[in-house]
């Protein structure tokens, strides 16, 4: 089945030329980071996709939330396409036929399809040299997710007293805007830290991207009791949940005091992470868009669409209101 990936208002000419682990800087959005670079990281391995800004006159098309307004426009054109809708962070796209999920929280395995987030591009791993040394602890993404505990005395004054930097690469969302961070940099970084406050209700549909991002860099994590985390881990090894700066700062005590935990948990993150670098996600993509998905339509009539599109859209919203399933 053919598989296009929607992407509105860019310049796709210019993009489709990008190299998704040297060009980390241009996938800052969600649209980019699921829709251009799912499209750039199949079409390397040689699947057929195509990377489009309007819709093909059949196949399978793959677009993100935030653009489901945009897709819509497209309206006479959509009634013979297979509608796939990356949901990422937001509200579920009623337009879609099928979603892919960042976690297993939601999905179902018959319309909704989880699917672990790409793991951070160009990402500069922990130096080996710095050994089982906690010096420095940091939090990447944005400010807004980060527990206030988080922010006061009672967590920086212990970490200063030890010795310990704490480092904050984070600023408030920007939107489409260019972000001048340094995410992929966990060279000299010995514990990641990410704890989101508790009034957060998308937690729920949140990735695991952070822990995943841990294991690569070959830096143990600290991890709020998020659903994305605790769906991935096996062991202790995997990483240690916090809800509290108090808790947090147990983690670190326990880790200093024990240099063979956290070696052990590099070690793990190590093995754990290479189960979703880009090489080990791009099969499951291209089993779920060229396998899963096409036979899930055949199975249920071409996924209800003989009916008029405002008609699969206001089904799909009575069955969600009927059954209290939560947009996010």
């Amino acid at each position: 089945m053919r598989c296009t990936f929607f992407l509105a208002g860019e310049d796709l000419e210019a993009l489709s030329r990008i190299d998704p682990d040297r060009d980390w800087r241009e996938l800052q959005t969600g649209e980019r980071a699921w829709i251009l670079q799912t499209f750039l990281r199949l079409r390397r391995a040689g699947h057929p996709v195509e990377l489009s800004g309007t819709v093909p006159e059949d196949g399978l098309v793959v677009f993100h939330a935030k653009q489901a307004k945009a897709l819509a426009r497209q309206r006479p054109r959509l009634r013979d396409l297979v509608l796939v809708g990356a949901r990422a962070d937001n509200r579920e796209p009623l337009i879609a036929d099928v979603e892919i999920l960042q976690n297993g929280h939601f999905a179902d395995g018959r319309r909704r399809f989880a699917l672990p987030h790409w793991p951070q591009p160009g990402l500069l791993p922990r130096d080996p040299a710095r050994g089982a040394r906690i010096e420095r602890i940091a939090y990447k993404g944005f400010s807004a997710n980060l527990h206030a505990d988080f922010r006061t005395p009672a967590w920086t004054g212990p970490l200063a007293a030890e010795g310990i930097e704490w480092v904050v690469d984070a600023v408030e969302f920007a939107g489409r805007n260019r972000l001048e961070l340094e995410w992929p940099d966990f060279h000299t970084v010995d514990l990641a830290l990410a704890v989101r406050p508790p009034e957060r209700k998308q937690r729920y549909a949140k990735p695991a991207t952070k822990l995943i991002n841990a294991w690569l860099a070959g830096v143990p994590a600290l991890l709020g009791p998020e659903p994305a985390y605790r769906e991935l881990k096996r062991s202790d090894f995997d990483y240690l949940e916090v809800a509290s700066a108090s808790a947090a700062l147990e983690a670190v005590a326990r880790l200093r005091r024990d240099p063979g935990l956290y070696l052990a948990m590099v070690e793990n993150g190590l093995r754990r992470g290479a189960e979703h670098t880009p090489e080990a996600l791009v099969p499951r993509w291209a089993e779920l868009l060229f396998e899963t998905i096409p036979q899930v339509a055949a199975r249920r009539g071409g996924l209800s669409r003989r009916l008029p599109l405002p008609l699969r859209v206001a089904g799909r919203w009575l069955s969600r209101t009927a059954i209290l399933r939560p947009a996010r």
